[in-house]
C-alpha cells in the first residue's frame, strides 16, 4: 500500500503526460452533449435535466467515480442557448479530486429552411485537491512495518484553482444531420500541484457526426419538429489530446419505452471497449445503464466501467425556429 500511494503522487506531482492532464471520460455523451461541443447546448430544443455516474474500473479495487449534473434550455426567440454542468471526479478514492463548473452559451444562425449553423461558447472553473492519504518513504519504519513519523516532504499546494475556456460549432440539418467540431482547454492551463511545474491541461480537440433516422416516417426526420417514439441513431467521433486519441463510434435504437445501443471505442494502442446499452424511456423520463468493457489485444482479462445516465426533458409545443438536434 505504501508503494502505490508514493507512485501516485509521483504520477499526480510529477508526469506532465499522465492521465491526470486528460478530461474525465463518459460513454453516454448524448444525455449531456455539451461535454462534447459547446455549441450543442439545448439542442434538444427544451429544457433538459441531466445526471450522469460513471464509476470507473471497479475491480481495482480503489475505486475512480465521476458523477455530473447538468442543466441546458433552448431560448428559441432568441436563437440560443444557455447552459450549466457541475462535474465531481474522484480518483483513487479520493486521493485526487477534480471539481469542474461549466457555464456555456450557444448561437444559432439560420442558413435556409432546415439548415442551421450553431456556434458555442464555454466558461469553466477548475477546483483540483490532494487527499490526506498518502505516505513517503521517511515515513515508514523498516523496524515495526509501518509509519512511525511525519514525512519531511513537500509536495507544494494540495490544491489549485484555474479557469478554463472552450468553444465549438456544428452544421445542422434539422433533425436529421450533424457535424461539428470543438476545442477544449484553449488557454492549456496549468494544472499541476508543485509551483516549479509545467503541466497544463493540454487542448482537446474532437470531430463529430450523428445521424437520426425516424423509423414511423417515409420521409425520415427531415422538416419535422419533434420525433416519434420509434428512431435509429447513431453517433461518432474522434478526440485528440496531447498524445492521447479516442475514436468512438455506436448506434442505438428507440423502440419506446426501450432503448438498446451498441459501441466500439479505441484510444489507437492496443486497448479497445466494447461498450452497450440499456434503458426505458417514459415520457419526459430516460433512463439508461451502460456496460463498458476494456479488452487488451495483448491480455485475455479486461476490467470493466459502469454508467447510469437520467435525462428529465420539459419539452415545448411551439414551432421553434432553431434545429431540434436529439442525441
Amino acid at each position: 500500500m505504501r508503494k502505490y500511494f508514493i507512485g501516485l503522487l509521483m504520477v499526480i506531482c510529477t508526469l506532465p503526460l499522465s492521465t491526470f492532464a486528460q478530461d474525465y471520460s463518459l460513454t453516454s455523451h448524448n444525455t449531456t452533449p455539451f461535454a462534447l461541443n459547446p455549441a450543442l447546448a439545448g439542442a434538444a430544443n427544451s429544457i433538459r435535466f441531466g445526471l450522469n455516474y460513471r464509476q470507473h474500473w471497479p475491480a481495482l479495487g480503489n475505486k475512480f467515480h465521476t458523477i455530473r449534473a447538468s442543466y441546458d434550455q433552448n431560448f428559441y426567440k432568441q436563437m440560443c442557448s444557455a447552459g450549466f454542468a457541475y462535474t465531481y471526479d474522484n480518483m483513487a478514492a479520493g486521493t485526487y479530486q477534480i471539481n469542474e463548473f461549466n457555464l456555456v452559451y450557444a448561437h444559432t444562425i439560420r442558413l435556409k429552411d432546415h439548415y442551421f449553423i450553431r456556434l458555442g461558447v464555454q466558461a469553466a472553473l477548475f477546483a483540483n485537491f490532494l487527499g490526506d492519504k498518502f505516505e513517503f518513504e521517511d515515513q515508514y519504519d523498516t523496524y515495526y512495518r509501518k509509519v512511525m513519523t511525519p514525512t519531511l516532504e513537500n509536495i507544494g499546494n494540495d490544491s489549485r484553482v484555474f479557469a478554463d475556456f472552450s468553444a465549438g460549432g456544428a452544421f445542422v440539418i434539422e433533425n436529421m444531420l450533424t457535424f461539428g467540431v470543438s476545442i477544449y482547454h484553449i488557454g492549456e492551463p496549468k494544472n499541476g500541484f508543485l509551483d516549479k511545474q509545467d503541466n497544463v491541461l493540454e487542448r482537446k480537440f474532437t470531430v463529430h457526426a450523428s445521424y437520426f433516422h425516424d423509423l414511423q416516417s417515409q420521409n425520415g426526420l427531415f422538416g419535422r419538429s419533434d420525433l416519434s417514439s420509434n428512431y435509429l441513431f447513431t453517433n461518432v467521433y474522434y478526440q485528440m489530446q496531447g498524445e492521447f486519441q479516442n475514436f468512438y463510434a455506436g448506434v442505438g435504437l428507440l423502440y419506446s419505452p426501450l432503448l438498446v445501443g451498441v459501441a466500439f471505442k479505441s484510444d489507437f494502442t492496443d486497448v479497445y471497449t466494447p461498450s452497450f446499452m440499456a434503458g426505458l424511456q417514459f415520457g419526459s423520463f430516460q433512463f439508461s445503464y451502460v456496460y463498458d468493457l476494456f479488452t487488451a489485444r495483448t491480455k485475455k482479462n479486461g476490467s470493466w466501467s459502469h454508467e447510469i445516465n437520467l435525462i428529465y426533458i420539459i419539452r415545448k409545443h411551439e414551432k421553434y425556429p432553431c434545429p431540434v438536434v436529439y442525441w
